[in-house]
């Protein structure tokens, strides 16, 4: 594993060097052979000479932070989808392409995306609500009485809550990792139910204010008395890895102490599965179609920010099975959420696979990259 800046490399990742995504895509690509070049995210700035990525294979991973206030995460957010539509401009070709990482940050246009192609996601409810009062009249407007409301652009849980507010007695439960201190917006890896009113309302407005989408409470089928959802990696066709989140609250994401169960343990019959199954194909298909040319002149310069130049070959996935019905629904996309611990600690198979492919990208997709592969001999 190189990390000397230099351009003109067969594979490239930008990232931070000493993450767990780092290491395990880099102890791939040296099982398998694949000379990999690491330029580390501090560098790319307004100084940053994009030449280093002329004619490179390009995976971008996300940079690693230890900010805790939300209001801080959204200015460095800012500064990344800054750093993302300037790298657009290299004369590379990205494993997931700055526009479709951008998009996928993004809940409200990630979900308009979908469902303008009939790719079933959790019902949004309003991204214009600014105040707890006007969440709470917007949920009897549409006799709505359990919402999430998440911050637009944030990941990994940041500033999610899931809110129920009882119709007849107004009693109120929030849910979430959020805490005020100070009058600003801490995120915590702890869990917590809040029932006064004042509270509640005082942590609404302050989440509020970074701008939200909010969406309905759709219950979540169950397993031995915990709700659960799946996070699904999909890439170059097919499903990676699935595994099932369980918590006995309503989030349930697993840095969050929620317990992963094998999806094979939940007894779900073929025809769920094959619903999944075409939903993930439906969603990766909006968004490799792009990568869908099969000579190099056709592949050459598919980098830009254009959708029409260059998709996404890799998506994290977030679905839910409605309870009763068990009816799959996307909850929200992530452009680089395949880091699965279980897969990294055992075959590293997800991360194998995309070294495989940024090699055969690098020669314009001149090699075959395993099962379900979209490029062509």
């Amino acid at each position: 594993m190189e990390t000397e800046r230099q351009g003109n490399r067969a594979a490239t990742l930008v990232g931070d060097p000493s993450s767990k995504r780092s290491v395990f895509l880099g102890k791939a690509a040296k099982e398998l052979g694949v000379p990999l070049h690491i330029v580390d995210w501090r560098s790319v700035t307004e100084e940053f000479d994009l030449d280093v990525l002329q004619g490179a294979a390009v995976k971008l991973d996300p940079p690693s932070y230890s900010i805790v206030h939300l209001s801080q995460m959204k200015a460095q957010l800012g500064q990344y989808q800054k750093n993302l539509r300037r790298l657009a401009r290299a004369g590379c070709r990205f494993l997931n392409a700055p526009w479709a990482i951008c998009q996928m940050l993004d809940k409200l246009e990630t979900s308009r995306f979908l469902k303008a192609r009939g790719i079933p996601v959790t019902e949004l409810l309003s991204a214009k609500v600014k105040t707890a009062l006007q969440l709470e009249e917007e949920m009897r407007k549409k006799r709505c009485y359990g919402v999430f409301v998440k911050p637009r652009c944030f990941s990994g849980a940041a500033g999610v809550a899931a809110f129920r507010m009882h119709p007849a007695n107004g009693k109120r439960m929030l849910y979430t990792s959020c805490r005020l201190r100070q009058g600003q917006l801490i995120n915590t890896k702890q869990l917590a139910c809040i029932q006064g009113r004042e509270e509640i309302h005082s942590l609404l407005d302050e989440l509020l204010s970074l701008g939200c989408v909010v969406e309905r409470w759709h219950p979540k089928a169950d397993f031995r008395g915990k709700s659960y959802d799946l996070r699904i990696v999909f890439q170059f066709g097919h499903i990676a890895s699935m595994v099932a989140r369980q918590s006995r609250g309503p989030i349930t994401n697993l840095h969050l102490n929620n317990q992963a169960v094998e999806v094979g343990e939940l007894g779900l019959d073929e025809i769920t599965l094959r619903r999944i199954e075409e939903i993930c194909e439906k969603t990766y298909e909006a968004y490799a179609k792009p990568f869908a040319g099969e000579t190099a002149a056709e592949l050459e310069g598919q980098c830009g920010p254009d959708p029409a130049n260059g998709g996404a070959a890799v998506l994290g996935m977030d679905l839910l099975l409605e309870k009763g019905t068990l009816q799959p629904r996307v909850i929200e996309l992530n452009g680089q959420g395949d880091l699965i611990y279980k897969d990294i600690y055992g075959e590293n198979r997800i991360y194998k696979e995309q070294a495989r492919y940024l090699s055969g990208l690098s020669r314009l997709f001149g090699a075959e990259v395993g099962e379900g592969a979209i490029c062509k001999k």
